[in-house]
């Protein structure tokens, strides 16, 4: 595996490069400053302050893995390069000359790092493993990763919250609108997403809310629009819904989902979008303001009160329309909720709090974490095996959140768990080299 940019950029931003410094031309390089990481257009590093021989500089640093990809990269022909008081590179094969043909000072870092760094890393780089490091996390703290969790946590609502706020752009900011699609959509869980999306989004909360004291008419409501009534059901239940569903869907004007929009295989029965779809009636028709709710400093235990509730009679003994079933009756259970919370309320309250600029709503959310009970699924698992338990939701959520954009991505460098790898292996030859050599 090659070389990488990536890597350079760590070794410049970590201070990791070995002293002394020189300059291709001779002049000693002091780095007061490595400046701050620039991931958008123009220099890779801006506002560093380096000192070249006697003269202290302040500007920006570009780094490239040759100093030809100057020239490569037409930085010679754009401004925004203009001010670059320092080329960072690992091989120096070409001299470098900015605006007016200036010469650029170039530092060549090829033998300022150890080679077991530059091991380290490819191997990370090409690892097989479910994380790249895992033959390494014995050696890890796992206070590293607690300490690190919440960041990782505003991470993942941060990019799981720019959907919703496309949704908020599309309820007009009606933010009781934009709770009830967020909610509908954490009861259809991984598997019926989409399709409680699309069924939210199908009949406005405004109708719904008409008829909240009267359960058989939000069901009707509910499964007509998600497709689901059949005018070939028999018994009182089912037809009544349709009756119901009939004579408001020329009154609104509504048009349903398809019937195979929704997905039965692989759930367990309790799961069916039938129990979820009455379940979801009997939150609508018990309780519905999200705004309401978000003026007050709700705990678990509250939330989990206000959702704790059962699908009407008829799903007792059904699982499906027409097809009956042992009795029992289908409370939405708690795990369920603990789900609800942590796909809906969360993002809610933390959009909330970005949105109306009120940080003690986005702190709720992350306190709301602290309180439910961590997750169990196949990656909390994995992830316990490597020496990382998670109790509570902020960890698993946040151990979610290193899976998927840092080991999936191979972003080791930018990992709290791969610095403090990188830096073992720096720390190690330092020692080395002071030891062989103490006047270094």
């Amino acid at each position: 595996m090659m070389m990488t940019e990536d890597f350079l950029h760590y070794l410049w931003r970590s201070r990791l490069l070995q002293t002394p410094l020189f300059c291709v031309s001779g002049e000693p390089v002091m780095v007061i400053h490595p400046g701050e990481h620039n991931r958008n257009g123009g220099p890779d590093f801006i506002n560093a302050r380096v000192q070249i021989g006697r003269t202290l500089w302040a500007g920006n640093v570009e780094i490239h893995l040759r100093a030809s990809d100057w020239f490569r990269h037409m930085h010679h022909k754009d401004p925004a390069y203009q001010n670059v008081i320092l080329h960072v590179v690992d091989t120096c094969d070409k001299e470098v000359v900015g605006a007016g043909n200036q010469p650029i000072p170039v530092l060549e870092i090829r033998r300022n790092y150890p080679t077991a760094l530059t091991a380290r890393y490819k191997a990370l780089q090409s690892a097989k493993q479910w994380v790249p490091c895992q033959n390494l996390m014995e050696d890890v703290d796992p206070s590293i990763f607690r300490l690190w969790a919440p960041a990782l946590v505003v991470e993942r609502l941060v990019t799981r919250t720019i959907r919703i706020r496309m949704w908020l752009n599309y309820t007009k900011n009606r933010w009781d609108e934009l709770g009830y699609q967020v909610i509908a959509s954490a009861m259809g869980s991984k598997i019926n997403t989409q399709p409680f999306e699309l069924l939210a989004r199908s009949i406005p909360l405004k109708i719904l809310l008409r008829h909240r004291d009267q359960v058989p008419v939000l069901e009707g409501l509910l499964f007509g629009q998600a497709g689901l009534l059949d005018p070939s059901f028999s018994g009182k239940y089912p037809k009544e819904l349709l009756r119901t569903y009939n004579f408001y869907k020329d009154k609104y004007s509504l048009k349903p989902l398809e019937k195979g929009t929704w997905k039965f295989l692989r759930l367990r029965p309790v799961s069916f979008p039938t129990i979820r779809i009455s379940q979801f009636a009997e939150i609508l028709h018990q309780n519905w303001s999200f705004h309401e709710s978000l003026q007050e400093n709700l705990h678990v235990s509250d939330w989990k009160r206000m959702y704790r509730v059962k699908a009407s009679r008829y799903w007792d003994s059904h699982y499906t329309f027409g097809r009956e079933s042992a009795s029992r009756v289908k409370w939405l259970g708690t795990n369920t909720i603990h789900l609800l919370l942590i796909n809906g309320i969360v993002p809610l309250l933390f959009l909330y709090g970005t949105e109306k600029g009120l940080t003690r709503y986005s702190e709720r959310a992350l306190s709301l974490l602290e309180e439910i009970p961590g997750e169990k699924n196949s990656l909390v698992t994995s992830w316990s095996l490597l020496g990382m338990p998670a109790n509570n939701a902020l960890f698993t959520q946040a151990l979610k959140q290193l899976k998927s954009a840092y080991c999936d991505r191979k972003r080791c460098l930018d990992c709290r768990i791969g610095a403090k790898i990188f830096h073992d292996i720096h720390d190690i030859h330092e020692t080395h080299e002071h030891e062989t050599n103490p006047n270094h």
